[in-house]
């Protein structure tokens, strides 16, 4: 799926709903990749909403705008429709809103919990309007104040309504129950000291909501389906005013502990998969990082091309035709097209090498003793028609073999409008001929 991207225009405008926030009608940021405190308000659905946001700054090493709200109800949204992408936006920043023109797009909120990102909400007026009047008997000094064990209570206050208590709880958290966002992490739970559902965030700048869909590999590498929580939860006259939580194994997550996930994922492509029952061999990346028989898809959560994904092979895999790779994907693969993998009967690379006269779809195998190569003329048939065809060879050699394969090209039973050839990878690990320029001068005799 291509990434959503943004005309750099000085303001734009933009669709808002529970689940995202659009910047044209084909392009949107979930929500959860922006700081719009959706977990504390929902807005309202009976209209569209379309706000006009000003684009103040962007980071192009998170993909994120930095906006403010310029008009909270913008009627004519014609150029909606019409903006277009040049930059990449994974994710969206919002200056403070404004409550006064916020509130009316609201259908619920928890106000106490959105102060920190409002202005104009007048909170120190409103609780002076509300301890007007209040008798004298009912003020603090007046009888004997209580505090239960495990909480602080601060000086107090003029109301007792705006009674201050601290409480710290100790909490076990599955990971499975939290949710991965920009620079924290996400869940809710059931407090009993406070008699609330509470929501907290445990902050680390390494966390991205894209590893969402990887939550598992965190917990197999902190070597815990759980972890522990340490929060301190203010509250005033029973409502919860703020929440700080911290968790030593999460504090654990850094750049190391994310590249080590990565590199475990990738090596995890190379060892055999338990596919679907699916008339497929040919992969992209994407594809290979979306296959298996569990229904929870991770997706290609690092972004890695199929260069990239060959790269990281060589570098940390032992390779044995690791020269082959490097001149397939470097010298000989065509710009104009992506490499290919195979998963069976062997973790592999298609490659595609444009002779003068035929497209030269060449199958080496990770670690394996040949190089297969079908020849297919440039005017007999459409390219994905091709990739089509060598697909389906790929799947008779999965299910019969490939020496049989081999006899059976060789006895016409099978692909003789097309030129196929194997180069055996000879001397590949002798000290004292060079293999590889063998095979390399084999391999272009072949390229025509």
């Amino acid at each position: 799926m291509p990434l959503p991207q943004l005309t750099v225009l000085k303001e734009i405008i933009i669709k808002i709903d529970n689940q995202a926030v659009f910047l044209n009608p084909n392009l949107a940021i979930p929500i959860r990749q922006t700081d719009i405190p959706a977990e504390h308000m929902t807005f309202r659905s009976r209209e569209e909403i379309f706000w006009k946001v000003e684009l103040l700054e962007y980071n192009a090493e998170n993909k994120c705008w930095k906006v403010r709200i310029t008009d909270y109800c913008i009627k004519d949204t014609q150029n909606f429709s019409r903006q277009q992408s040049t930059r990449e936006v994974l994710r969206l920043s919002f200056e403070s809103f404004d409550w006064q023109k916020l509130e009316p797009l609201l259908s619920s909120y928890h106000k106490i919990k959105l102060l920190d990102v409002l202005q104009n909400h007048e909170t120190e007026r409103l609780l002076k309007e509300e301890t007007k009047g209040v008798p004298a008997y009912a003020m603090p000094g007046a009888g004997k104040s209580s505090q239960s064990p495990g909480d602080k209570l601060t000086d107090s206050p003029a109301d007792p309504r705006l009674l201050t208590r601290t409480y710290e709880v100790e909490l076990s958290v599955y990971f499975s129950e939290t949710q991965f966002m920009l620079g924290y992490l996400f869940f809710t739970r059931y407090v009993k000291e406070v008699d609330d559902t509470v929501a907290f965030k445990i902050p680390n700048d390494f966390i991205l909501p894209e590893f969402e869909n990887i939550k598992s590999w965190f917990a197999r590498k902190l070597k815990s389906r759980k972890f522990r929580v340490n929060a301190t939860i203010t509250t005033t006259g029973g409502e919860v005013i703020s929440v700080t939580a911290t968790a030593p194994q999460i504090a654990m997550i850094n750049e190391a502990l994310v590249d080590s996930i990565k590199y475990q994922r990738t090596l995890a492509l190379t060892k055999s998969p338990k596919l679907p029952d699916i008339d497929k061999s040919l992969f992209t990346a994407e594809d290979i990082f979306n296959t298996g028989e569990s229904d929870d898809v991770e997706g290609n959560v690092f972004r890695q091309d199929e260069k990239d994904i060959l790269q990281f092979l060589i570098t940390h895999h032992n390779t044995r035709n690791k020269k082959q790779l490097e001149y397939l994907s470097g010298h000989k693969q065509s710009a104009n097209f992506r490499i290919r993998f195979t998963l069976h009967p062997n973790f592999g690379f298609l490659f595609l090498i444009e002779g003068t006269e035929n497209n030269h779809f060449v199958w080496e195998l990770l670690n394996t003793h040949a190089t297969y190569i079908w020849s297919i003329g440039k005017s007999e048939r459409d390219i994905e028609l091709q990739y089509r065809r060598v697909e389906d060879i790929i799947n008779t050699i999965r299910n019969t073999g490939r020496e049989q394969y081999k006899r059976a090209y060789k006895n016409n039973h099978h692909d003789s409008d097309l030129i196929f050839c194997s180069i055996e990878h000879d001397g590949i690990t002798s000290s004292f001929v060079d293999g590889f320029v063998k095979w390399k001068h084999k391999l272009n005799e072949k390229l025509i």
